[in-house]
């Protein structure tokens, strides 16, 4: 909307049509201030914007991650403990966070109502340039020691939080490599904190970090959507750039020494007491590669990466697999480093292995000669991903940012991370040479002494030995404390404990907000049109892009077959289908389908004990690519190839070693699942689909190997393949339909009578020192008139009590309600939370507070827009064809939807209050904890109600 070359202070320095996107490019800077913008229009109404900073940490003391969570405290306009949490429940955003990298740290946010848009920016703005900062804000959301029971502990919500996060094998085995790969640069310190030197971080230190970084002059703010440029513009020389005066912008990062020799360490990772450290250690392998501001050199790094090992029939990741030297392999190039580092990881090894490993990676590189085929296969992957709309389900304008606005930050210019059809045109005159991928091999990995091996070895005790560690640096404090300073702590816990009770009921008036009366008056709704017997088409703009599902009844299948199903279905993309071998399949997927996978789904309906329970496919392919994924589609109807019993013995080493180190990171789902699995036969299904019985299942196949397992998954592939005829299901633009006869086959139809045992209340130790934890009942359903009512509970119960006691006055790094009406479960639960029998009894006594009705008509009508922003959030349109079937498969019709939206959108406070009376208080509830052992035996002593100890 702005056609000159400046607009009040700004100069525009570029306007670029970005046709590929359907959209403009636009960058200005503010001549006072020096403050940089960058806008991408799009008539998109879902507008975002992200004010970004540039944050080098010096240390691994968190302050950046710490500064993240404390500037969202309270600031000068805006002085409320937590604006960042009073707005999601102040707004109808459909994104809004605060997100610590590497070396920067930004807050992004969205929304679909220009109201509300302007609202989060004001507050953002605010709590950026002028954040209250309080030491209280420090201690609660960052660090501190307490005296409790006559010891010190550590507390604070980020100490926990990255407490939970270095849980992870694999953000351990990166943080070792970092510090060792880039010494010199900030990479090397783990921006979010290590627990170890989270405490060491002084409040002093936190303030002067902000005074640095968070200045205007070094913003990066940036726009994306449909709201005309000059609104920004005035929004922002108003609110935040007026009497600004310019710092000069922050120099970039110093580049890496290059190192003469490769560097060899060893490192280790806990796993739990007990158990077997046999095939654990991982050896990972990481080179330093090109600077980001090379992006078309990072271009074809990332082809090589795909080349390398996108799939199991990749040469190098296939050489590693079938070497039986390991089990999984992993590669990445991280592109948001100011200089970018290139990964492999192989997991499922034995210690001695690395140096045989080694041998094989650089021996295969040095053997490998790519096909014609092979490298437009692997550009089509590329390009595919680049074209997606809104492919990793958050905002699309979020996606642009990262790949944009982080370039102009290390000096680079933003549209070449926009840019893709130009961008892969140089790549592929480039491939014109012959020899290029060989030379960049040769430059990158082969010939590059700047590479880091590191063998990282799994330890049953060292999670025992850092609790000890933690143990006796709190002695030696302890040690060190007059009795004036152990007055001094105690004082501080009470003061801090004073202000978060006398912020409690704090006016939140001083906070914009969105009304009901902005509230859209319909629920979303996706056309979805039956073009066809059994095809139906939901047509919007994919950028050329066909998103289809075929989708099956499934038939009655017994109990045994339930977790084997689950397995089914995840390795069948892996396997070969219609005459081709493993490697053809996948090579053909690569070469014509942006992803293939098999699904399953309950459907559960108006009763929580009826499903329509679906297995389908699922694939998405460029327009002109679409015959070929159908094509894909009716050869794995007519049976994939369960012969080659190698081929999945390979795969299921590698499944087993990936649900092997992930499991701290599913710890949560598996408590919530197990607590809640018997309480219907949807919720028994689902657990056994998705819960610990597939795990145990799964890893019990994998011991067995792939002889006796295969004749069962042939066995129920006949069953389940071509049961019935399959509903097709397409999200894109209208284009000519299939022409084909599926087969198809009778059966015993679906009946989910499944006997579900009750759950005792239980805890599974794991390696964590921290715990993950749900408690669950069963209740009414969606077709229960109180239905709406319950869910408006659920956002009550967290903002006004468990948010509270648990995050913030607990050190949890979250916990919460929720509450599904199609299955009629409610649950609580707590994530990363240093206590366990501390935090039981919250869940109990939130319901309590809420039955007495301590909460105003706003906090209800907070509570309302919480529910209707969940209701309304944007859906990407490869799967609205598919929201859409969902919809009319489990009979929720427009109508009924309507009306449930009515009923929150009317709901009053006495309704509400009796709908809670009626169907949550005092109910008796089933309690999972996945724990780890040293936590749990400093917990048990303190439960009023023993829980039974049980295996993972």
């Amino acid at each position: 909307d702005i056609h000159s070359d400046s607009y009040r202070d700004f100069k525009i320095t570029k306007r670029l049509e970005l046709s590929e996107l359907k959209s403009t490019l636009y960058e200005l800077v503010h001549g006072p201030s020096g403050a940089r913008v960058i806008h991408i229009a799009a008539e998109d109404p879902e507008n975002l914007f992200c004010l970004s900073f540039q944050t080098i940490p010096s240390s691994s003391n968190g302050v950046a991650h710490i500064l993240e969570h404390t500037v969202l405290c309270g600031s000068q306009k805006f002085p409320v403990k937590d604006p960042f949490f009073a707005m999601t429940r102040r707004s109808l955003n459909t994104y809004m966070n605060a997100l610590t990298g590497q070396d920067f740290t930004c807050y992004p946010a969205s929304s679909q109502v220009k109201k509300d848009f302007y609202n989060l920016l004001e507050v953002y703005l605010d709590a950026a340039f002028h954040p209250e900062l309080k030491r209280t804000s420090f201690l609660q959301e960052g660090t501190r020691i307490e005296l409790a029971d006559g010891k010190l502990q550590f507390q604070g919500i980020v100490y926990n939080e990255m407490k939970g996060a270095m849980t992870s094998d694999e953000s351990r085995l990166w943080q070792a490599i970092s510090s060792r790969l880039v010494p010199d640069l900030t990479y090397a310190h783990n921006s979010g904190g290590d627990p170890k030197e989270i405490p060491n971080l002084s409040y002093e230190e936190l303030v002067e970090f902000h005074t640095h970084f968070y200045h205007p002059s070094r913003c990066l703010f940036f726009f994306y959507g449909d709201i005309p440029l000059s609104e920004h513009l005035d929004f922002i020389a108003d609110k935040a750039l007026k009497g600004v005066a310019k710092m000069p912008l922050l120099p970039p990062l110093p580049k890496q020494r290059r190192f003469s020799k490769p560097v060899f360490a060893r490192d280790t990772y806990p796993i739990a007491p007990g158990e077997s450290s046999e095939k654990k250690t991982q050896v990972a392998f990481a080179w330093l590669t090109a600077p980001i501001t090379e992006q078309a050199e990072l271009l074809a790094l990332s082809l090589l990466d795909g080349l390398l090992a996108d799939n199991d029939a990749s040469p190098l990741k296939k050489a590693l697999l079938t070497s039986g030297l390991c089990a999984q392999v992993d590669t990445s190039l991280d592109a948001e480093l100011s200089e970018v580092p290139w990964g492999i990881v192989c997991k499922g090894c034995e210690e001695t292995g690395a140096d045989e490993i080694q041998k094989l990676i650089f021996q295969t590189l040095k053997e490998i000669r790519f096909s014609p085929e092979e490298i437009n296969a692997a550009l089509h992957q590329l390009e595919f991903e680049r074209l997606e709309i809104n492919a990793d389900g958050g905002p699309f304008g979020l996606s642009l940012f990262f790949r944009a606005a982080l370039l102009k930050q290390h000096g680079s210019e933003p549209e070449n991370g926009l840019l893709i059809h130009s961008l892969f045109a140089v790549l592929r005159a480039r491939l014109k040479d012959p020899f290029y991928l060989s030379s960049l091999l040769e430059k990158y990995l082969i010939g590059n002494p700047h590479f880091v091996r590191l063998t990282f070895v799994p330890d049953p005790e060292l999670a025992q030995r850092e609790e000890a560690a933690e143990t006796e640096r709190l002695a030696a404090i302890y040690k060190t404390l007059t009795e004036e300073d152990l007055d001094a702590l105690r004082k501080q816990s009470q003061e801090l404990a004073a202000y978060q009770d006398a912020v409690e009921h704090q006016s939140l008036d001083c906070l914009p907000k969105v009304t009901l009366r902005d509230v859209p008056a319909h629920a979303r709704d996706f056309q979805l049109v039956e073009t066809g017997k059994h095809i139906f088409q939901h047509e919007c703009f994919t950028n050329k892009i066909t998103y289809a599902d075929l989708v099956f009844d499934l038939p009655h299948l017994t109990e045994e077959e339930l977790p084997l199903l689950a397995l089914f279905v995840r390795l069948l993309p892996d396997v070969g289908c219609g005459g081709r071998s493993y490697e053809e399949n996948l090579a053909y997927q690569q070469a014509y389908t942006g992803s293939f996978d098999a699904t399953i789904a309950l459907h559960v309906t108006q009763d929580p004990n009826v499903c329509k329970p679906s297995f389908g496919l699922r694939g998405k392919a460029l327009d002109f690519n679409r015959d070929r994924l159908f094509s894909l589609f009716i050869d794995t109807v007519n049976g994939v190839d369960l012969s080659d019993h190698k081929r999945i013995e390979e795969w299921l080493k590698q499944h087993g070693t990936t649900l092997q180190n992930r499991l701290p990171s599913r710890a949560l789902n598996y408590a919530i699942q197990t607590a809640l699995s018997g309480f219907s036969s949807a919720s028994f299904v689902y657990n056994q689909w998705n819960g610990l019985p597939y795990y145990q299942a799964a890893m019990k196949w994998i011991s067995q190997g792939a002889g006796a397992l295969t004749q069962r998954l042939d066995k129920l592939q006949k069953k389940v393949l071509g049961f019935k005829t399959p509903d097709l299901v397409l999200s894109g633009e209208p284009l000519p339909l299939p022409k084909w006869n599926l087969p198809s086959h009778d059966g015993a139809a679906w009946k989910g009578d499944y006997h579900h045992p009750a759950v005792e209340s239980q805890v599974r130790l794991i390696s964590s020192p921290v715990a993950f934890t749900s408690s669950g009942f069963r209740t009414i359903s969606y077709s229960h008139p109180d239905s709406p009512l319950l869910l408006l509970c659920t956002e009550l119960l967290d903002n006004l009590v468990l948010h509270k006691e648990i995050r913030e006055k607990g050190g949890a790094y979250g916990g919460g309600a929720s509450y599904s009406p199609s299955t009629g479960n409610f649950h609580f639960f707590s994530y990363r939370d240093p206590h366990l029998a501390k935090t039981l009894p919250l869940f109990s006594k939130s319901l309590e507070t809420i039955a007495l009705g301590r909460f105003t008509e706003q906090e209800l009508e907070e509570a309302k827009l919480g529910v209707i922003q969940s209701l309304d959030s944007p859906v990407p349109p490869g799967s609205r064809g598919m929201v859409s079937y969902a919809w009319k498969r489990a009979g929720r019709t427009r109508e009924e939807r309507e009306a449930f939206r009515r009923s929150i959108l009317a709901a009053t406070r006495s309704e509400v209050v009796r709908a809670l009376e009626e169907h949550l208080l005092a109910k008796p509830m089933v309690t999972v904890s996945l724990l780890g052992k040293e936590l749990y035996d400093k917990e048990k002593k303190k439960l009023k109600t023993p829980l039974q100890l049980l295996e993972i």
